[in-house]
């Protein structure tokens, strides 16, 4: 039976770690009840008791793969059935494997867009039926790397990009629904992810990457959170990527002659202009 408490449900995907644990401790702080989603039950369950230590009963957990559109619709089920509502949806679940489109395998392209797109589509597809009912929010985190390409991101950025292009399209159709949609694009954040990215980094995304600094997942859950209530579309958790969204067109050609550079001088050869 659904849960009587009227608290207000959020349902966070990759809500074990990272920035998708981080929004789900400021929601809960901010009175809601929170149901994390990842695939690591191990992982959810420490999350969990990290977040809820005297077992108040206020965070839940599922344990599934957001890229099996099946296993997104069972889960969601179990939502409702459990508390009835979705108030608020992050789709924070993502994976990177950086390298250069030469030596990337085919398998971490399809693996990377099953993940961060399609696995962000089947969260939306399967909660929207339930958010209807009463209205409510959904942000999808992109990415800094979905304004402008990034050599070393060939697997990674396009299903970001996919993610922005799908929120644009959201905040248009689902706005006479009373569901308010926004899109977060986070710079480098200090996560687990991260920590295990960075050494297989080629030097020209990491040199880039390195422009737009970094932060604690929790400063950036903070920033997301506070401007999606404020009403924001596009969440911008610092300076930098605040000016790269509203400027990234000017900038591109910029980049674009940079990472040639950087490119010809790591292989030896003179930079094309």
């Amino acid at each position: 039976m659904p849960s009587s408490d009227p608290l207000k449900v959020a349902v966070v995907s990759g809500g074990s770690s990272g920035i998708g644990l981080a929004c789900a401790r400021v929601l809960l702080q901010r009175g809601h009840r929170v149901v994390l989603l990842a695939r690591d039950a191990d992982r959810l369950a420490r999350a969990a008791a990290a977040l809820d230590p005297a077992q108040e009963g206020r965070v839940d957990v599922l344990a599934f793969d957001v890229a099996e559109a099946g296993a997104a619709q069972e889960a969601i089920a179990k939502v409702e059935a459990r508390h009835g509502r979705i108030d608020w949806l992050v789709t924070a679940a993502g994976i990177v494997e950086p390298g250069l489109f030469r030596d990337l395998d085919l398998a971490d392209h399809r693996a990377q867009m099953e993940i961060n797109y399609f696995g962000t589509l089947h969260l939306i597809r399967a909660a929207l039926p339930v958010m209807r009912r009463h209205g409510g929010r959904i942000t999808l985190v992109s990415s800094g790397a979905a304004f402008i390409g990034i050599a070393g991101y060939s697997g990674y950025a396009p299903g970001k990009f996919a993610v922005r292009a799908l929120a644009e399209i959201l905040r248009v159709e689902l706005a006479c629904e009373g569901i308010s949609v926004s899109v977060a694009f986070p710079p480098d954040t200090e996560t687990p992810q991260l920590d295990g990215e960075r050494p297989k980094r080629p030097l020209v995304t990491r040199l880039v990457s390195e422009q737009g600094g970094v932060m604690t997942a929790q400063r950036v859950a903070e920033s997301m959170i506070a401007q999606a209530e404020r009403g924001a579309f596009v969440l911008a958790p610092s300076r930098t990527i605040a000016l790269l969204a509203r400027f990234h067109s000017l900038y591109r050609p910029v980049l674009a002659w940079q990472q040639r550079r950087i490119l010809a001088r790591d292989s030896g050869r003179r930079p094309e202009s």
